[in-house]
């Protein structure tokens, strides 16, 4: 990959958010709001969900047509006569044209129509439910694999300054100032610095194919991410009662057991109409004619009513399996509750402490850097020693890492709370 130049910068938005730009002069790919895109396009749970939506869809109608007049035709064409004298036989056919409805049935197609519409809404939600998941995970993954290339960039940094630190020391050495050990540590900081170069190189190959899967494609062999995203920051502006408020009007799996709620007072009331009476209605006009007789036309209107008078006890049964399965979905809704609250809280918490962190965080990246600068000069005129710089040197690998850490959560916590709230990512919503 090319090498990334980094700059860091913290600015505080006036009122409402804060933002950490890492910016780079040298780099083009996709963005993250183009990641997300992709993953809505592609992922292959998008596709399982918009399938199930045409399945409901299916369902509901099949539920209307079921009531709806049906037509039906049949014909018959035969020869009469004896076999042995076939010739002296005659030709008949018949053709039968037959119309029927459903003209009453208490209600019960009403119903069952209602119960799949209340489906139908719940397979919607569904697919929303998928659609902020697959979001928030490709936002985890382009984020995971923005860490790890700020790693690779700290590590890098950190190789450089022990490098510079062990010209130095073999320099010193050379004049005699400084004894051989302080090389051979250099030398095997120099080492387990490049080791942990080669190891953030494939840890960035192995987040690569992370946010592949995230994304749910396979034909991007490389990821060049445009590292000048900026990580917003929010300052919480909302209560926890309101953020629950919200979550509860907008999580997709909420509202569709609210449907599934629904759909099960509904089946109750079918289960109950199990054994009501039936009206059914039908017209046929049948046509037949013979060589031997003349042609007939028949009209035959008939109403079939049905009165069910003991279904041994299967009504009842449906009705108390109908009203078991309502108790589930309540107790269901209910644990729902608990689970959103308990998102929604600890995703809130989460952002607002890696806030916090990132501000306290750039204060230590500064005065690291102060730090190895002090001991590097005080090594150099004969003050300090190589482990003071040695020291120095980690200490400022670590504080960058922990604040590109910090920033990662922050955008993990955001992430977590958009889809706790039962939204997009941020990012998305923003557009």
């Amino acid at each position: 990959m090319k090498k990334i130049t980094i700059l860091i910068l913290l600015t505080m938005l006036y009122s409402c958010s804060s933002s950490f730009a890492v910016e780079s002069s040298d780099i083009s790919g996709l963005s993250l709001e183009e990641c997300l895109n992709i993953a809505l396009e592609n992922h292959p749970s998008l596709r399982k969900s918009k399938g199930a939506t045409r399945a409901a869809k299916a369902s509901l109608e099949k539920v209307k047509s079921s009531n709806r007049m049906t037509v039906s035709m049949s014909g018959t064409a035969k020869r009469n006569g004896d076999y042995k004298a076939w010739d002296n036989g005659a030709n008949d056919g018949g053709l039968s044209i037959t119309a029927s409805k459903t003209l009453y049935d208490t209600g019960v197609n009403r119903l069952n129509r209602e119960i799949q519409t209340e489906n139908l809404k719940g397979a919607y939600e569904d697919e929303r439910l998928t659609q902020t998941s697959v979001a928030a995970t490709a936002k985890r993954a382009y984020y995971d694999l923005v860490l790890k290339i700020l790693n690779r960039d700290v590590q890098r940094e950190k190789l450089h300054n022990l490098e510079e630190h062990l010209k130095t020391a073999k320099g010193i050495y050379e004049v005699g100032n400084s004894p051989f050990i302080d090389v051979t540590k250099a030398e095997s900081d120099v080492a387990g610095a490049r080791v942990a170069v080669l190891q953030s190189e494939n840890d960035i190959a192995v987040s690569q194919e992370s946010l592949k899967v995230a994304m749910g494609v396979s034909d991007y062999d490389t990821f060049n991410l445009f590292l000048s995203t900026k990580l917003y920051l929010p300052q919480p502006a909302d209560t926890i009662e309101q953020l629950l408020e919200t979550a509860l009007a907008d999580r997709a799996d909420y509202r569709k057991i609210l449907h599934k709620i629904k759909s099960d007072e509904l089946q109750i009331k079918v289960a109950a109409r199990g054994n009501a009476a039936t009206i059914k209605g039908q017209l046929s006009n049948t046509f037949s004619k013979s060589e031997r007789t003349q042609s007939n036309t028949d009209y035959i209107a008939s109403v079939t009513v049905n009165i069910p008078i003991e279904d041994g006890g299967e009504t009842k049964a449906n009705v108390e399996a109908a009203r078991a399965q309502l108790d589930q979905d309540m107790a269901d809704e209910e644990a729902l509750k608990q689970n959103i609250s308990s998102k929604v809280r600890s995703a809130s918490l989460s952002l607002a402490n890696a806030i916090e962190r990132v501000k306290s965080s750039e204060m230590t990246v500064k005065y690291s850097e102060e730090n190895l600068s002090l001991a590097q000069g005080r090594y150099e005129v004969g003050v300090g020693d190589a482990l003071e710089v040695s020291d120095a040197v980690s200490t400022l690998a670590s504080s960058r890492y922990t604040l590109y850490q910090a920033l990662y959560d922050a955008q993990v916590a955001r992430a977590d709370l958009d889809e706790a709230l039962g939204h997009l990512p941020i990012e998305l919503e923003r557009d």
